[in-house]
């Protein structure tokens, strides 16, 4: 389970298709010191509408299938367009157990204002940043 970023900053992200990591720095209300949220293992993700001053309604862990159902055309669209994120993506009726069996586990950045998206990744830590 992630923290409550509830009405913090989302200050910067970092995508490191190298290492298939995503980096989330942000500064939670009221706090001056930053947090940095680091996604490894990551197999897919989708961030829109970075707005640069970017506010956080949510960060929650929710069900792989939910992602998959919910953002398919999309998933289907990008790997047409741009090519697969993954074997994974290849058949939508299996793509939850191929997840599943690489331990993968599903994040969804609801915004306030700003950037929102999913990311599908192994694991998550939160650090000071």
């Amino acid at each position: 389970m992630v923290r409550s970023f509830h009405d913090g900053n989302l200050v910067a992200y970092e995508v490191d298709c190298e290492t298939r990591r995503i980096r989330l720095v942000i500064r939670p209300e009221g706090e001056a010191a930053r947090q940095s949220v680091m996604f490894t293992g990551v197999q897919g993700y989708h961030f829109q509408h970075d707005a640069f001053g970017n506010i956080i309604f949510a960060l929650e862990e929710v069900a792989v299938d939910t992602i998959l159902a919910e953002h398919a055309g999309q998933i289907a669209e990008t790997d047409r367009m741009a090519g697969r994120p993954g074997a994974w993506s290849e058949d939508p009726t299996t793509a939850a157990q191929a997840l599943a069996a690489q331990g993968v586990r599903g994040f969804v950045l609801s915004a306030s204002f700003g950037l929102s998206g999913w990311i599908l990744a192994g694991d998550v830590v939160v650090t000071a940043a």
